[in-house]
């Protein structure tokens, strides 16, 4: 197989590993009907019922019209409802029973797709790859925050 050169760029390599990632995900995924991005995101409001779409925009780092656009196709699949915010000028999101039985059979298939990365690494470096992540999202998160803040 042949090996893809290098970038000296962080956002270009971490961007090309996140396209492999989803093309990978998305290949055992297409069996359920579903995408990973629109997993990830269903599966965000399975754990979070109820979260209006500032915080789940919050936890996947996503803007307001990205958000609104993916919760709107959601919503309309049947997949999500919208229900009542503390914040009446918000609305939050819930699992509709479909988006529960959807979930459920699209599970195996994410799961075989996260078996079959974390195959290619031993398990000392499937390890380390969570520990560097976790501590590049961390570090881009709050430079991407003291940014924003400044420009302000």
């Amino acid at each position: 197989m042949e090996t893809l050169p290098p970038f000296p760029c962080a956002c270009a390599t971490t961007r090309r590993l996140s396209r492999l990632l989803t093309q990978l995900y998305d290949s055992h995924l297409r069996a359920s009907g579903i995408e990973a991005p629109q997993y990830n995101l269903l599966s965000i409001v399975q754990h979070k019922p109820g979260a209006n779409q500032a915080t789940l925009g919050a936890i996947m780092a996503s803007d307001k019209t990205t958000i609104s656009r993916n919760l709107r196709l959601l919503e309309q699949k049947g997949w999500i409802t919208a229900t009542p915010s503390a914040d009446r000028r918000e609305r939050g999101f819930s699992l509709t029973a479909a988006g529960h039985q959807l979930l459920a059979s699209a599970h195996p298939h994410w799961q075989a797709a996260q078996s079959a990365f974390e195959s290619t690494l031993t398990a000392a470096e499937w390890k380390s790859m969570w520990t560097i992540l976790r501590k590049v999202t961390t570090a881009a998160h709050q430079l991407t925050a003291a940014s924003t803040a400044s420009q302000s």
